[in-house]
């Protein structure tokens, strides 16, 4: 209301100074009129209507500017109206990018402890990477030794095993030996005794020395076996 107030007051100033300009210009009319000391009174009544139409066309010019001032004032209003409703969500949307800002940095702050430990969890990775690396190179030392003592082991158990059943067969070739040469010693001792009625003679004797040298070289076979048998029985169980 008071910028409306305003905005009218120079209007009326301008209106003010249309009339006083009309009166003003009347009155040098009648001095001029007066000055000649021949006064017209159709001279005057002339003058008053050209006055009178100045003053009809200040009164329509204050119209049109009143009008004019009174739209001016209706849009400024409007635009005041619409300034405050843009500034309202200047304000609003301020507030939102504000809040948009804090939690963006939340966020870039979760991010960054985020992004930290994933640095010392992969850190802790390559450590125990590194261990599990010895662990394996350890463990494939271990297991190459292991294989290398179960193929020894392999070996000597087949060693054993071979020599165990060359000592039952050099002690079965022993027994056979004892026995045959039992038979020719009776047989010898009969032909030295010189009275044996079965048929007996120095062959049985040659004989009889002859299982006896053989029989003392495969016990001695035999002893051989078994001392070689004893040690490797003695390494194996050492393992």
């Amino acid at each position: 209301m008071s910028t409306m107030t305003t905005s009218k007051t120079p209007l009326l100033f301008s209106l003010l100074a249309l009339i006083a300009g009309g009166a003003m210009g009347y009155g040098v009319g009648i001095k001029v009129e007066k000055s000649t000391n021949a006064p017209n009174l159709l001279s005057c009544q002339q003058q008053q209507q050209s006055q009178t139409e100045r003053l009809d066309q200040s009164a329509k010019q204050y119209q049109l500017l009143v009008a004019s001032n009174e739209k001016q004032s209706q849009q400024l209003e409007q635009t005041t109206k619409d300034l405050t409703a843009m500034t309202a969500l200047v304000d609003k949307q301020k507030k939102e990018f504000s809040s948009q800002l804090a939690l963006l940095a939340q966020k870039k702050q979760r991010l960054v402890v985020n992004q930290n430990k994933l640095v010392v969890n992969q850190q802790k990775l390559e450590v125990t990477k590194k261990k599990l690396d010895t662990e394996v190179v350890k463990l494939q030392t271990t297991t190459t030794k292991q294989q290398v003592v179960i193929d020894k082991s392999q070996q000597y158990f087949k060693r054993q095993a071979e020599m165990q059943a060359n000592v039952t067969a050099t002690q079965a070739n022993v027994a056979e030996l004892k026995l045959a040469a039992k038979g020719f010693k009776k047989a010898c001792d009969e032909f030295k005794s010189g009275n044996s009625w079965n048929w007996v003679s120095q062959k049985d004797c040659d004989n009889y020395d002859q299982q006896l040298g053989l029989l003392k070289d495969k016990q001695a076979v035999l002893v051989s076996q078994q001392q070689a048998l004893s040690v490797i029985n003695a390494e194996i169980g050492k393992k």
